[in-house]
């Protein structure tokens, strides 16, 4: 039996794809193993959404190949350069796009190099290696193209899963003990607008809610043009959706966003912030600083907003000139230095915001989902509150109390920092 190993890289999205192929693989007689010293092959599920992704992606790679390993290829590099990568990596045995994951094992040993993307599903899956929450793909593809972005080109067009099968996946994933449903998409308000019919989110969300198991149910990745008020009202009298909604906005310039090609503009995004206005959901985003266009003006615009407070959480990236789109090939451009400049004083708002934000819980309790140790000893739990999503948000470190993971747990809050919360058990 030959042992394989895979490294993610990447988004929640592509974490789906990878225990897709951990599946397909141990099925076809392949082991895992989570050490790539003891493996006879390594997977890289690679990113390259934006330069910085595809030279971690090709540095994964590069890394393999020195280390003596037998490389198979997969993801979105694939998709972006396509058989190319025959000439550029000729190390590496199997390159295979998205859409071929199925097929993938098959030729992990024959002669066959390329397995081209192909965009014509979703995937789904029935196990999981992600612990007590897990991540459920509603849909691949976009079909809403930004300017800036390659999604379309690298995943395809909107192609949504049936609301029967999604139902499927979540009832199957309340089976093995999953207490939280993470529901992702490139952009999840989308979901359903390919079916025809009703389907949509909303009519998802009403049925998902009566699986018996889970308890939280995350909203991740929602353009704010598809935030409607059927869907902030269902949030607000269902407590099993979780307060939380991550809708990347970019900017709030609406020059700035016209040139990014974002639906609905200034427009869009002012609105939705009204619907979950007095909602007490959580907000998450995501901004691009340095597009081109974005002048003194803009940012000055955009700095002004973010100091208002209005998002829990934040993320800033540079813009990433990426060959093939629009915004590529736009001007004036923004000098690098000033990009990190700007990107950073961003940061350095938000930061005092968070801060403020979570000393106010200093003295309250929460619902708390405990889901691993903070180090080896075993003895310092750490978990997540409803407006914290694994891995971009902070945490909550238990310091006193015990419980088993998986549980939920009434934590009193007795500090803060950035971005974690310190917390007791009260009780579980």
């Amino acid at each position: 039996m030959q042992k394989f190993s895979l490294i993610s890289l990447g988004c929640p999205k592509n974490l789906v794809d990878s225990e897709f192929i951990c599946e397909k693989m141990k099925i076809h007689g392949y082991e895992q193993v989570g050490d790539t010293s003891s493996a006879d092959f390594v997977i890289i599920n690679t990113c390259a959404f934006i330069r910085p992704a595809v030279e971690e992606s090709i540095e994964t790679i590069v890394e393999m190949i020195n280390e003596g390993k037998k490389v198979v290829c997969a993801g979105c590099l694939v998709s972006r350069y396509k058989e190319e990568l025959l000439h550029e990596l000729p190390e590496v045995t199997l390159f295979a796009g998205p859409g071929t994951y199925e097929d993938m094992p098959r030729y992990i040993n024959s002669n066959k190099r390329y397995l081209g993307p192909r965009f014509d599903g979703v995937i789904t899956r029935s196990s999981i290696s992600t612990g007590v929450s897990a991540y459920v793909k509603l849909s691949e593809g976009c079909s809403n193209h930004c300017n800036y972005c390659l999604i379309p080109r690298l995943r395809g067009r909107l192609r949504s899963k049936p609301i029967e099968v999604v139902e499927r996946e979540c009832l199957n994933l309340a089976s093995i003990g999953v207490k939280e449903l993470i529901l992702i998409a490139q952009d999840l308000g989308s979901y359903g607008k390919d079916l025809g019919g009703d389907i949509s989110l909303e009519s998802l969300l009403k049925k998902i809610i009566k699986i018996n198991g889970p308890e939280w149910i995350r909203l991740m990745y929602m353009h704010p043009a598809s935030i409607t008020r059927e869907l902030i009202d269902i949030m607000k009298d269902e407590p099993k959706i979780c307060p939380y909604l991550d809708m990347p906005i970019q900017h709030i310039s609406e020059r700035v966003l016209n040139r990014m090609g974002r639906i609905g503009g200034k427009r869009a995004v002012e609105r939705a912030l009204s619907l979950t206005l007095d909602s007490n959901i959580s907000l998450r985003t995501t901004l691009m600083v340095g597009h081109p266009g974005e002048d003194d003006y803009a940012f000055q615009e955009l700095e002004t907003f973010v100091s208002q407070g209005i998002f829990d959480h934040l993320g800033v990236f540079g813009f990433s000139p990426e060959e093939g789109t629009p915004s590529s090939r736009m001007k004036p451009r923004v000098p690098r230095a000033i990009i990190e400049e700007r990107r950073q004083r961003i940061m350095s708002i938000q930061r005092e915001i968070s801060r403020e934000k979570l000393g106010s819980y200093v003295g309250h309790k929460l619902k708390v989902l405990l889901e691993d140790f903070a180090d080896e000893s075993g003895f310092v739990p750490i978990g997540r509150s409803a407006f914290q999503a694994p891995d971009i948000d902070g945490v909550v470190i238990i310091n006193q109390g015990s419980a088993t993971i998986g549980d939920f747990c009434e934590v009193e809050v007795t500090d803060s920092m950035e971005y974690d919360l310190i917390g007791r058990i009260h009780e579980c």
